[in-house]
């Protein structure tokens, strides 16, 4: 995959970031610490840990290789987090926007893994998906309807 083909992969993940911040924007402040039972996240939690990976994922296509020493940030508040949220997108577009068709295509080590730099979008998207597909669930259990999942008018 070359930079103009990603540039399209990656364009339209920018889109499902605006409706993801929406989404978590739904949450009332007093429900960022919800979670339906111990064994999951919390409604922050999840969100750091999704906003994390995508400046995770983006380094390593940078770097050939996945951060050392990698902790997500504790974030509880809801102000906090959806300024966490932004400041990570925009983090995000710097480090795609210098990205090259040879950081692309290198082969990078992750996760006892090797495959192709580019396939970290591939992850980057499926993670991203798969979290907030519970954030919806979450929206639900606290009795509020989710925006629509393709809501991408801003």
């Amino acid at each position: 995959m070359n930079k103009q083909m990603a540039e399209g992969m990656f364009g339209y993940f920018r889109m499902v970031l605006g409706v993801t911040r929406k989404l978590v924007d739904q949450f009332p402040a007093d429900k960022m610490t919800f979670k339906p039972t111990d064994a999951q996240r919390t409604v922050a939690e999840t969100v750091v840990h999704m906003y994390y990976f995508l400046l995770i994922a983006l380094e390593s296509i940078r770097d050939g290789k996945t951060p050392e020493n990698m902790t997500e940030p504790k974030i509880s508040g809801k102000a906090e987090l959806l300024a966490y949220m932004d400041k990570n997108v925009e983090a995000a577009n710097k480090i795609f926007a210098g990205l090259t068709d040879e950081q692309l295509a290198r082969m990078i080590e992750a996760w006892g893994m090797t495959f192709p730099a580019w396939q970290m979008l591939t992850f980057l998207n499926d993670e991203h998906w798969h979290h907030r597909g519970a954030l919806t669930v979450y929206l639900r259990l606290c009795g509020i309807e989710p925006i629509m999942i393709y809501s991408y008018e801003q």
